[in-house]
Parts: C-alpha cells; structure tokens; sequence
C-alpha cells in the first residue's frame, strides 16, 4: 500500500473509530429517538452510512458489484444496536480491504457516477474522499443526535 492508501486508510479508520465511541454507550431506545422535526436517527444513519460506504467505496471506486436499495435504508422501523454496529463494522473491513488495494493510478482513474441527477465522471479517489466526507458529516449527526437523545431522560 503506497502512503496515499495509507493515509486514506487512516482517515476511515478514524472515522469509524469515532462513530464506534459514540454508539458505544446508547441503547436501542437511544439510537431509535427522533427529533420531532426531523426524519433520521442514529439506527438509520449507521445503517446508511455502512450502505454508502459500500456503495462508493466498495463499488464504485473497487468495482465489487452491488445491489444498494438507498431507499430501504432510510426505512422507519424499529431497529436494534447490536447488528447495526456489526454490519457497519463488516462494512468497514470490506471498504479498508478496498482502498488497501487500490494504487496510485487506479485512484487517478476514472469512474462514471450518478450523484444529484446527473452522471459524470470522476476519479476513484474522489468517489473514496467523497465517501469519507459523507461518513464525517453522518458522524457529526450522530454525535448532536446522541447529545439530545441522551439529555431528554435526564
């Protein structure tokens, strides 16, 4: 792995490490608890952040084929911690695998994509900045949604 891909692995691992910390103590009630005007919580957002991951990282930037259903990741149910934090953990290991493997010149190459409507081109390396951008603002949801679930029941 070149220090490109080591860094990026970084990044992620970071990420992750952080998300990890902050579900860590909530319990299902908490990671189900909506603001009443708002539509995601916790459970969503970590089951949306390890399907896109897959998806830009995984797919778009490696080429590992995928069936994302992006709708069904915001579905309202009940959900529980425990396989949330596992899937997002096996997500994590499938994506660092991906990016562990890439090299300078596939990060340099380019990919179609599909974001806002329209398709374009960009390089693998965008698609992974791109990921890594879009789990670090999901993080800070988290956090700002574990602060309210939390200090409700105090």
């Amino acid at each position: 792995m070149d220090a490109l891909g080591t860094s990026l692995t970084q990044v992620l691992d970071l990420l992750h490490t952080d998300i990890l910390a902050a579900v860590d103590p909530l319990k299902d009630e908490e990671i189900n608890w909506v603001h009443p005007s708002l539509s995601n919580n916790i459970g969503i957002l970590l089951r949306h952040i390890a399907a896109s991951e897959r998806y830009w990282i995984g797919e778009v930037a490696g080429g590992r084929a995928m069936q994302r259903n992006r709708s069904a990741e915001f579905a309202r149910e009940r959900l529980s911690k425990a396989p949330l934090v596992d899937d997002l953990r096996r997500a994590h290991t499938e994506v660092r695998e991906v990016v562990q493997k890439l090299t300078g010149p596939d990060l340099m190459s380019e990919v179609e994509v599909e974001l806002r409507g329209s398709r374009r081109r960009e390089t693998r390396a965008w698609a992974v900045m791109h990921s890594m951008q879009h789990t670090g603002y999901h993080l800070g949801q988290i956090q700002l949604f574990k602060k309210m679930a939390t200090s409700r029941q105090g």
